[in-house]
């Protein structure tokens, strides 16, 4: 589950760059989360009905807190530095999540992960500093935008670390993951909806004569869906700090999914693959740590 939702977040990046060429960042989100909910309700619905007539009252303030932590700070933060630096360089950077959110879950939940997952975590962090480090510091230097895309990318980890740790805590409190899915995502619309609501429907009207950058935005709500279904499964299941690293191989994806459909839209370098190969390594010692 944790390597499907990376594959869901890893595609959803790869779409949501090329939508990008069509349609602004802030309509790329809204219209990426209201397509992400046409699944998850159906499939909410289908099997999981009985857990929304079940849901306490008091269970709604933790879904807004999950839909804005998710939807308005992180998938808004990562789709505006994907418009700045790219869906590589994004997806390495959200990688960082899986720091943030196993210093949460310790610090917050109590979880106290095997050293070898805190060692592959850090091999996590190596990677990356390997794949950007030089790449980040030439553009800093020279593309103001390119810094903001950076901060934005960084908060979007931070924001996505935090709902880890709070949708593993929903999992275990009120069960399925698909209604805390749908309600979360629900809640993201209504945030997301006075932000970007009007450029968003003035981009879909905009877009009539040439969709196919609407439908790319469309199609990376799609793959979010995976993401964030095959995630909260995946917390269910296991602790946010086994889970997290692992999910983190989502830059794999976008790097190949990158280099066969828009490898003239994303500087993709020898050292950027060099790091998201150490990267791996260190999800592979996660995954072994979650065993011992």
């Amino acid at each position: 589950m944790s390597l499907m939702s990376g594959l869901g977040f890893g595609s959803a990046a790869v779409l949501a760059r090329f939508g990008m060429q069509g349609v602004g960042p802030l309509p790329s989100t809204l219209i990426s989360v209201v397509v992400s909910l046409v699944p998850s309700l159906i499939l909410a619905l289908i099997f999981a009905l009985s857990d929304f007539r079940d849901l306490p009252p008091i269970a709604l303030a933790w879904f807004l807190l999950l839909g804005a932590v998710n939807f308005l700070g992180g998938r808004t933060q990562s789709y505006q530095a994907i418009g700045r630096i790219g869906a590589s360089r994004t997806g390495a950077i959200l990688s960082t999540s899986a720091v943030f959110a196993t210093v949460f879950a310790i610090t917050l939940t109590g979880e106290r992960p095997h050293f070898m997952v805190l060692i592959g975590t850090a091999v996590v962090v190596t990677g990356l500093i390997a794949a950007l480090g030089n790449s980040i510091r030439e553009e800093i230097g020279s593309n103001r935008q390119a810094l903001s895309g950076y901060l934005m990318a960084l908060v979007a980890a931070a924001c996505y670390g935090g709902t880890n740790v709070i949708a593993k805590g929903l999992t275990e409190t009120y069960g399925s993951p698909l209604m805390i899915s749908t309600i979360s995502l629900m809640f993201g619309i209504i945030l997301l909806w006075p932000v970007a609501g009007r450029e968003a429907v003035s981009a879909l009207r905009a877009s009539r004569r040439s969709p196919r950058f609407a439908v790319s935005a469309g199609l990376s709500g799609l793959a979010a869906a995976l993401g964030v279904i095959c995630l909260y499964f995946a917390l269910q299941r296991a602790d946010v700090a086994v889970v997290s690293p692992i999910v983190s191989t989502n830059p794999i994806f976008t790097l190949v999914l990158a280099q066969v459909f828009i490898s003239r839209m994303e500087n993709l370098t020898k050292q950027l693959f060099l790091g998201i190969g150490i990267t791996v390594m260190g999800v592979a010692l996660v995954t072994f740590g979650s065993t011992l």
